[in-house]
């Protein structure tokens, strides 16, 4: 993974765009067909901005969950609630690239929006990106399949974080 990786991602609209793509494919898939909500984008783009948790996270499981993460890795929870404070423009910014380029579709509802994936794959353009954006988008994975079985109040007192 290369060292400027937290710089990359917030620098980079799009490649956190086909990041929260793959987040929202996998909740999609392992909450039958629920798409998550606007807040569980917040938590996954902070955890995928720390370079630390990427690196555990791409390696993981489908089926071990954030509880096994977080014990395994603390690093993921340390910060975290600084870091989803201070990404959280970046975070819009990636859901407006990824609405606006038809990634994915934005539902409304009671409460929060939520983001449904689009399509079975992404683009052939952005699919097989350069560099360590192979590990975000597994980890990206990862985090859909955990943040599927649980909820975000449980997710809010696992990571420590509050909204």
């Amino acid at each position: 993974m290369l060292q400027d990786h937290e710089e990359r991602i917030l620098r980079n609209s799009g490649l956190g765009a086909a990041a929260c793509w793959h987040f929202a494919a996998q909740f999609g898939e392992h909450a039958k067909g629920s798409p998550p909500l606007l807040p569980h984008f917040y938590v996954a783009m902070a955890i995928l901005h720390h370079r630390a948790s990427v690196e555990k996270l791409y390696r993981m499981q489908f089926d071990s969950g954030i509880a096994k993460a977080v014990a395994e890795q603390p690093d993921i929870v340390a910060g975290l609630q600084q870091r989803l404070e201070a990404r959280a423009g970046n975070t819009l910014a990636a859901l407006q690239v990824a609405t606006s380029s038809g990634l994915l579709q934005r539902e409304g509802g009671p409460g929060f929006p939520s983001f449904r994936a689009l399509g079975g794959s992404l683009p052939p353009a952005i699919r097989h990106a350069e560099g360590g954006t192979s590990q975000i988008y597994a980890a990206a994975r990862r985090l859909g399949a955990f943040f599927a079985t649980e909820p975000l109040a449980a997710l809010s007192r696992q990571l420590m974080i509050e909204f």
